[in-house]
């Protein structure tokens, strides 16, 4: 069965941010990420498809870029730490191994005191 949600994402950052602020950022990007080691239920292989790539900048800049292996599981989330010294986006990639490209974004800003 063929899924529709491919590709889609979500970027998770704090509601509040100050200047200076080391955030946690949540990314999850739907994917089957299948493997390439398993069979239907008739027996035919299903083939290698996961996300490969993901890059991430942070107002322009590339800030992490990871590599992934088909072990990685169904719906991948990643999550790491930014320094917040500017507002500015912060954009991810995810590609993947039949040339998907997923794009998301979310605006780093400070909250006012």
């Amino acid at each position: 069965m063929m899924r529709h949600d491919i590709g889609q994402a979500r970027i998770r950052v704090p509601d509040r941010i100050t200047k200076g602020d080391v955030i946690i950022v949540n990314a999850i990007v739907s994917h089957p990420m299948d493997t390439g080691f398993f069979r239907t239920k008739d027996g035919d292989p299903i083939p290698a498809y996961f996300i490969n790539e993901v890059h991430v900048e942070y107002g322009g800049e590339e800030i992490a870029h990871f590599e992934w292996t088909s072990g990685i599981s169904r719906d991948p989330l990643v999550s790491f730490t930014v320094k917040a010294d500017r507002e500015a986006p912060l954009a991810m990639t995810w590609k993947d191994n039949k040339g998907g490209v997923f794009k998301q974004s979310v605006n780093i800003a400070f909250t006012s005191a």
